[in-house]
This record gives structure tokens, C-alpha cells and sequence, in this order.
């Protein structure tokens, strides 16, 4: 054999060695020294990644045009089909990649805390409402009574007892109680003898609205006693026009120069009780009790100045107060209450 044909062995080796050297793929960490540099930014050393992220068309739009989604999607990555586990990625993107997870970390935070504690909404910039308010109208009392009342002379002495807690002069000490009687006029035997009883048929109309009667009074312990049962004790509620003037029933005697017909024995803002004598106490006499007016001002400052010896006397013609819608009345002779229903003692 010559030394041409010794040589063709190893020169078809050293052929196939380059063809497989030029056709086979080198080995990876070839590859990397051999991939050239990246013209972007080097950032942290690369790494394998198992997954990439798929960015949506939108998303890819907003980030060319610097205007990001209000929330960003992250999708789970896909393993490309040309991107196999175990390939590299290039620095620039690396980093790309990395900014966008943190930011679309930082963008699901933000609502996931928004979704937990809600935001109030600022509440808006108003300007000051001015509220006009209107002045309350000014209130005055009730302007003094026109009518003059004068004092007269008792004959005899004057209840010792404040009036506002006697039993004989302030009727609603006796806590007067409805009844279920006949509210008209009766008829009672013995009745009428005396033409010159006080006539309520002169102020009044025998319109009746309820009866009553009261409790007895117990002087021991100046206290009511037990609820009053006589059938011919009886006081009247009787229906009267608000506003109108309320007068003292009249009779034909006089008790004071020919004007004064009655003594003044009580006076509250409510109540009166007054007799057809000059004397102090309702022991003589027909007595008289207004429950349930308004009693006229000046007359009610009277009675509390009066002192000793002398009360306010009434007449006929001058208003004790003004009706209010029920008047409540009493009568009593000689202290005994009497029925006021009685047609021929007091209405004829």
C-alpha cells in the first residue's frame, strides 16, 4: 500500500468529523457564548423560564401607546410550542416582563383592597345654603278687661280659711263626678215657692250637656268625703258659645244701693262662686258656683286685694267672664245644693 492510500482513511475521518461538526447542533453552553450580545440594556442574569406570558392584542396596543388598563389580566403562561422548557430569554425582555408582573401585581392589590375597604366618595363642594327662617310672630297676652268691678261692705264676718282651699268656696275641691240622669227640666213637688230665686232662664237656655253631682266635705280633716247620692242634687253642664259674655242669673233684690245683687265669695282663672247676700259665707242665701269659664281678669285681681270687711260686689248687667263651651252650674240655699234642673225654681 502507498502512502496516498494510507492517507485516504484518515482523511475521509477528518471529513466525516467536519460534516458532523458542521451539521450537528452544539452543545448549549456553546450556544450561549456563541449568542450575540443584546443591544438592549443588560439587566439581572438571565434565567429558564417554565412559562411566558401572552399578552392580548389590547394589552400590547396600550403599552406602544404609554396608556395602560385600569386592571391588568395576568394570564396563565403558556408553553410556546417553539419555546421549549429550559430556553432562554433575551435581558430586554426579561426585564420587560418582570415590570409588567410587578405592575400588574400592584394594580390587583390596589383593587383587591379597594373591594375590601370601599373608597367613600368626596363628598361634593357645596356653597352654604342660607335658610331664611321666619320670626315667630309676637305673642301678647289678652289685653285688660274693660270691665270695673268696686268693692262692698259685708254684713258679718268673712271665712277666716283661705278661699282657694275651702270646701264651701272653691268647687272643684269637691271633684264634681258625672251622672247619668235626665238632662231636662223636671218637675219637683214643693218647687216654685220663692218668685225671686235667682232665674238662670235669664242668661241661659236649658241646653244641657251633662250632669254631675259632687263629694260631701269633711270639715274635720278639711278633705272631700264620699261621692254625694241625693236624686235632687244635682249640677248642670250646660252648653254655652265660646266667647260670649257670662252674667249672674238676676233676680228682683238688691243686696248694695240698688245695683249690687251678689257677693263675691271666690275668683280663680276658672272658677266662681258667689252668693245673694253681702255675707261671707254661703250659710245664708242662695249660693252660686261657676265651673268651667273664663273669669274676667280684673274681676279675679280684685278678689285677691280684697281684705277685712269687704269683696267685690256684682251687678246685672256687667260680665263676669267669658263662656268657654261648658259652663258648669251649681246652686245651694242656706249651703244645701239643689237640682238645677228644676223648671219652676230656676228657669221660669
Amino acid at each position: 500500500m502507498t502512502l496516498s492510500a494510507r492517507k485516504l482513511p484518515v482523511l475521509l475521518a477528518g471529513a466525516v468529523i467536519l460534516v458532523i461538526y458542521l451539521v450537528w447542533p452544539l452543545p448549549q453552553w456553546i450556544k450561549n457564548q456563541a449568542e450575540p450580545p443584546s443591544t438592549l440594556e443588560r439587566g439581572p442574569t438571565p434565567t429558564p423560564l417554565a412559562w411566558s406570558i401572552q399578552l392580548s392584542q389590547s394589552k400590547r396596543l396600550a403599552m406602544r401607546s404609554g396608556r395602560a388598563p385600569a386592571v391588568a389580566v395576568v394570564e396563565p403562561l403558556a408553553v410556546s410550542s417553539r419555546q421549549a422548557v429550559g430556553d432562554i430569554i433575551s435581558t430586554g425582555l426579561y426585564d420587560q416582563i418582570g415590570l409588567e408582573i410587578k405592575a400588574s401585581q400592584a394594580r390587583a392589590a390596589l383593587l383587591a383592597q379597594q373591594l375590601i375597604h370601599p373608597v367613600e366618595p368626596k363628598a361634593l363642594s357645596m356653597p352654604p345654603v342660607s335658610v331664611v327662617v321666619a320670626a315667630p310672630a309676637e305673642v301678647f297676652p289678652p289685653a285688660g278687661s274693660a270691665n270695673a268691678y268696686a268693692l262692698i261692705p259685708l254684713e258679718g264676718p268673712r271665712e277666716n280659711r283661705p278661699a282657694e282651699a275651702h270646701g264651701d268656696l272653691n268647687l272643684k275641691l269637691r271633684d264634681p263626678q258625672p251622672i247619668t240622669v235626665d238632662l231636662n227640666l223636671v218637675e219637683i213637688n214643693g218647687s216654685g215657692l220663692d218668685p225671686d230665686a235667682p232665674n238662670l232662664a235669664s242668661i241661659f237656655n236649658p241646653n244641657f250637656t251633662q250632669a254631675y253631682t259632687v263629694h260631701d266635705w269633711d270639715w274635720n280633716c278639711n278633705c272631700k268625703g264620699q261621692l254625694l247620692r241625693d236624686e235632687h242634687l244635682v249640677l248642670l253642664g250646660i252648653r254655652t258659645t265660646p266667647g260670649e259674655p257670662v252674667y249672674i242669673p238676676s233676680r228682683q233684690q238688691n243686696v248694695y244701693r240698688g245695683s249690687y245683687y251678689a257677693t263675691l265669695l271666690y275668683a280663680a282663672e276658672d272658677t266662681l262662686t258667689f252668693v245673694y247676700t253681702r255675707a261671707g259665707n254661703v250659710a245664708r242665701g242662695y249660693t252660686v258656683h261657676y265651673l268651667g269659664l273664663q273669669t274676667d281678669p280684673n274681676l279675679v285681681a280684685l278678689f285677691r286685694q280684697s281684705q277685712g270687711g269687704q269683696l267685690p260686689g256684682l251687678t246685672l248687667n256687667t260680665p263676669v267672664g267669658i263662656a268657654t263651651g261648658e259652663l258648669i252650674v251649681a246652686i245651694r240655699d242656706n249651703g244645701t245644693f239643689l237640682d238645677v234642673r228644676s223648671r219652676h225654681d230656676w228657669w221660669e
